[in-house]
């Protein structure tokens, strides 16, 4: 599967997970949009607003990547936060939480895969 970014479309979203703000969305693999046979349930480029956050959520049945292109934040698992940025990679693997804020002025851009 390959696909160029140019044809991947766009899509807002509010309150991700609960948490405040919003984020734009590109997705390859929406939510919800799972191929069949595949262990991908989500594969997308988010782009964070200044002071949004992706609230805290547990993995009970699949496990999350997230690759820090550009910006920076705070990234939590289980309780303890860590700062990121560029190039910053977190792994939550089931059965744990996490989140991430956006603490800058400019949006936080990182790539997110659910696989199960």
């Amino acid at each position: 599967m390959f696909c160029k970014s140019s044809e991947i479309r766009e899509i807002r979203r509010e309150n991700l997970q609960g948490g405040p703000g919003g984020a734009m969305f590109f997705p390859l693999i929406a939510a919800g949009e799972k191929p069949e046979g595949s262990h991908f349930k989500m594969v997308a480029r988010i782009d964070l607003d200044p002071g949004a956050a992706v609230g805290e959520h547990v993995h009970s049945g699949d496990e999350e990547v997230y690759f820090i292109v550009s910006g920076k934040g705070i990234f939590s698992e289980d309780g303890v936060p860590t700062e990121v940025g560029p190039g910053d990679t977190s792994l939550t693997l089931k059965g744990h939480r996490h989140s991430i804020t956006n603490t800058g002025d400019v949006p936080l851009v990182f790539f997110a895969v659910i696989a199960e």
